[in-house]
This record gives C-alpha cells, structure tokens and sequence, in this order.
C-alpha cells in the first residue's frame, strides 16, 4: 500500500517539476514579448484617451462660441449673466471695451469673491498687457470614438450650445440685445490661462464693427467631470491610466495602482487644447526582476502543488466529517426545538379548549387551568426568547441596554415568579441573597435570561436532588450570583463542555430530558457580552453550582 502511495505521488510530482522548469523558460520570453505589446497597446490607448479629450474640448468650446455670438448690443451683460446661472459649464463671463476697459462684472464693486477673482486673474489682460489671440495650434484629427465617449460628447455639445431662455419666454429689451444672425461673424477666439498654478479656458468675441468684446471663461471642473467618459471604466491589461493636471498630480484615474510622485509611466500622451496636462499609462506590474519574480512564484505554484497533493485528502475527509457532523446537530436541533415548542402549545390548546366549549364548570378547576396555561405561555416564551437570543448571539447583532441596577430586588421579582414552577416540580428554592453594596451597571433582560436558563437546567436534571439554591454576594467590585442544585453533578471533563453549542453529556440522565443543548451556552455568551463570567464547579455535598460573576459600575 505504502509503495503504491509513493509511486503515485512520484507520478504527480514529476510531470510537474518538469513542466515548471520548461514553463520558467518559456515565461521570459513570453514576458519580454508580452511587455512590449503592453507598452505599445498602453500608448496607442493614451494617445486615444487624450485625441477624445481633446476633441470635446473644441466641441464645447465651439458651442459655447456659437451661443457668445448671440449676445451683443446694450444688453450683452444681463443676457450673459442669465446664460452663466443656466449653464454648468459657464464660469464667468464678461464685457470688455477698448478704450472704456472692463465693463462687465464691475472692477470696483464686483458682486461676489468670485468676479473678485475672475477680475484679478485676468487683470494683466484686460489692462491691455496681454494680447487677446493666442498662437494658432497644430490639432490633431478627430479619432474614431466609441458609442458611449461619442453620446457623452454630443451632451457636452448641447449643453454648450443652450442659450439661457428662448426667445418667445425673454422681455422684449432681452430680445432686442441678441445678434443679428446675418450680421458679418466678427473676430473671437480661445485663450489658456494660467494663474494660480491652475489653468484657465476664457473665449471671446468681438462682433463686426464693435469696440467691445464679450466673452467667457469655463467651469473646468464641470467640463473635465463630462469629459472623464474617455477614461475606460477599469483597468485593462494594459494596466491603470491616469489624467495628470499641469502640476503633475493624478486629477482622475482607472485601475488599481497606488500613483506616487516616485511612479514613473511608460507612456503619455499631451492634450492640446489643454497645456501641460497629459495622459499616462502605468504597467500593471514592473519590469525589472520580471525573470526572478517568475521563478519564485512557479517555485511556489510547483510546492503548492505537492502540499496539496499530500494534505488534500486529509483536508477533504476532515471537512466531510465536520459537515456532517453540523448537519447532523443542526437536524437534532430542530427536532428538539419543535418538539419543546409542540408541548407547551398542545397543552395550551387543550386547556383552551376545554374552557372555551364551557366543560369545566368547577371555578377551582377552571382557575388551575388558566393558571397552567399562563405557565406554558411563559414556557414557551423563554424558549422563543432562547432561539431569537441564539440567532443574534451567532449573527453578532445582540444589543445591552445598560443601566444602573440594584439586582437585589430584581432577583426577588424573578424568584416569586419562578417558585410556583419549580414548587410543582418538587424542587425547594432556598435564598441567600445579601443586601447590596455597589450599583451594578448591565442590561436586566439579559441577566434575567441568565438566571431562568440556570433554573430551567436545573429543573432538567438536578430535580431529583429537591433542592435548588441561589446565593448573591458583593461587594465594591464584583457581584457574584450562584445557582446551585443537588443534582448528579457534572464530571470534571465536562464543565467547559456544557458551555458549547448542542453539547449534551451523553448518559442516561440527559438521553431523558428533551433539549436542544443551548441554554448554557446562550447563558456564557449574554455574561460575556456584559463583561462577565459564567463558571461551573462543583458543589460541596453533592451537586454542581453556575456561578455568574458581574462587575460593578456607575453611568458616567
């Protein structure tokens, strides 16, 4: 058996060490072809990217142009500060005269910080220091775009080119300020701006004739933001592109890669209609070492490889075994829920009943039914609240509504309600409880949960011992609270056991008692979850005590 084992290991592990060795040879050239293909798919990708930016860029400002040569006349101001509160793409505008200088918005009293800006960055142009047309450039021919780049653009277009209210919806001094649209087309143009350290698009047009220009300067944000549809939605093999701002800083990326000031591309591509910005491509991994980085990682896929072979099955049966060994506790689990909900529900409904068709004309027999009922009622609540507590506590969504407690009284509410219970049981309660000493800070529902699980244990299987009893002690710092029976007791071995979920000691004494093995351990993680503890020792005499340990504590 040992050497058929062996022979079939060798048979797997081989074939593998040889074809690793033969895939290292392979993978350095197939790498240095596949970085080359890279670099160039990266460049004619960029070089696309910055063509389609380019291009909406003269497209919105052809549309802003042909919607300036509308406005003219006496008017121009106001019909231009209408366009620029309709229009996102609009900054600012303004009027400008030779020989009058800027006319609108007002140099000494603008309207807000932002024609105070507007007029300080263009200051040494419209004081005549700086010639209104720019160098003409070389522009590149439109690129074939895609579906979704070209509908974005057509967007851009229309919204470039939307007049600020239709003619019929202006006052008749608006209409008298638009354009004569046979009027000789006049001169305009597209200035780049710097200032700030950040760059600026303000076109202008002088009608035919006319001393004045009017012109306007573009939201950037806005015009990039519709513009980054030329970006690909994520990275490609080619790896992650980026738009980088005249300063050299990542304005919008697509990919993974964590860009710093030490990231160098391997291919770019400029915008002319934008200086100093460009698009960038970076690799998806780095080049240099590529040969060694291969080897080691083909070292790894190959040692893998033979783990795997050796640890599979033994993984593979552990986790079938564990598989089914949770079905089969989950099975077991609700069987024995339904079956605890099914008794108290049956009894309520046959009690019920018999009240209901009025055959139990005797008031003493019909009050020890009602009495029965409300008993079962309260069972079965403390078994729904049980299962909902079990599927918090597992989901991790059980919240404590901390407060000050005296538990003192709060225990003695518990206890009178439970002594009729464990009474007809044939379990005497005995009491120990001392006067408090320390406020105790903790949630009352839960610790109240605690306890019934405690007693309804020991109803289960310390009935036989007569006799259960709950002391409380503390002081400064501590409370603690014991449950105590004098029952069979619990062996050694198990007394962390019965904490886990579903474990029941498998001896006669539990093989008797219906239970789905969750009460203990619900009951360890709601005094967990309050900052305590719940232990399991041995009882002198006989018998096991659950003490519950809490902490004193005041709200702040």
């Amino acid at each position: 058996m040992n050497v058929r084992l062996l022979i079939a290991w060798l048979l797997l592990l081989i074939p593998t060490l040889l074809l690793g060795i033969g895939a290292l040879r392979l993978l350095g050239s197939e790498e240095a072809r596949r970085n080359d293909g890279v670099r160039q798919m990266a460049l004619e990708r960029v070089q696309a990217i910055a063509d389609n930016l380019d291009l909406g860029v003269g497209e919105v400002e052809e549309g802003l142009m042909l919607t300036l040569r509308q406005f003219g006349g006496e008017n121009a101001a106001l019909l231009l500060d209408d366009w620029k509160r309709d229009n996102p793409l609009v900054r600012n505008v303004f009027v400008w005269e030779r020989g009058g200088g800027l006319l609108f918005p007002d140099p000494v009293r603008p309207a807000s910080d932002e024609e105070a800006q507007f007029v300080r960055r263009y200051l040494p142009l419209f004081a005549g220091q700086a010639d209104w047309q720019a160098p003409v450039a070389d522009l590149p021919a439109a690129p074939a775009v895609a579906d979704g780049i070209l509908a974005q653009r057509q967007e851009l277009r229309s919204l470039a080119r939307q007049a600020p209210a239709p003619a019929a919806e202006m006052s008749s001094a608006s209409v008298s300020g638009l354009a004569d649209a046979s009027a000789p087309p006049g001169e305009s143009g597209w200035l780049t701006w710097f200032a700030d350290n950040q760059l600026h698009l303000l076109g202008w047009y002088r009608p035919a004739g006319s001393a004045q220009r009017i012109g306007v300067e573009i939201e950037m944000m806005a015009l990039l933001s519709r513009l980054l549809a030329a970006f690909p939605a994520e990275a490609d093999v080619a790896g992650t592109s980026a738009l980088l701002d005249g300063a050299g800083a990542v304005f919008h990326q697509s990919g993974p890669l964590v860009i710093t000031s030490a990231t160098r591309p391997f291919a770019s591509a400029v915008i002319p209609r934008l200086p100093h910005w460009q698009v960038v491509a970076y690799p998806a991994a780095a080049a240099d070492g590529a040969a060694s980085r291969f080897l080691l990682v083909t070292s790894l896929l190959v040692g893998t490889f033979v783990v795997a072979i050796l640890l599979g099955g033994t993984l593979l049966l552990r986790q079938a075994f564990r598989e089914r060994r949770d079905a089969l506790q989950k099975t077991n689990f609700v069987a024995s829920v339904s079956h605890e909900l099914k008794t108290p529900l049956t009894t309520i409904r046959m009690y019920a009943e018999l009240l209901d068709e009025g055959r139990v004309e005797v008031a003493e027999k019909r009050q020890r039914y009602l009495q029965t009922i409300v008993r079962e009622s309260q069972r079965l609540t403390r078994l729904v609240n049980n299962i909902l507590d079990f599927s918090r506590l597992e989901q991790g969504r059980r919240e404590y509504a901390r407060e000050q407690l005296d538990l003192v009284p709060v225990l003695h509410d518990l206890l009178d309600n439970q002594t009729v219970r464990l009474n007809e049981a044939g379990m005497r309660l005995r009491r120990e409880i001392e006067p408090a000493t320390a406020p105790l800070l903790g949630d009352r529902d839960a610790i109240e949960q605690i306890i019934l699980n405690l007693l309804d244990n020991a109803l289960k299987y310390a009935v036989n011992g007569g006799e259960v009893c709950v002391r409380l002690t503390a002081d400064a710092a501590v409370w603690r609270l014991a449950v105590c029976d004098r029952g069979p007791g619990i062996p050694p071995a198990q007394r962390q056991k019965v904490f886990e979920k579903f474990h029941r000691i498998d001896d006669s004494l539990t093989a008797r008692q219906q239970g789905a093995g969750l009460g203990l351990s619900i009951a360890r993680q709601l005094a967990e979850g309050l900052g305590g503890q719940l232990n399991c020792f041995e009882q002198a005499g006989g018998g096991c005590c659950f003490e519950l340990i809490l902490h004193s504590g005041r709200l702040s």
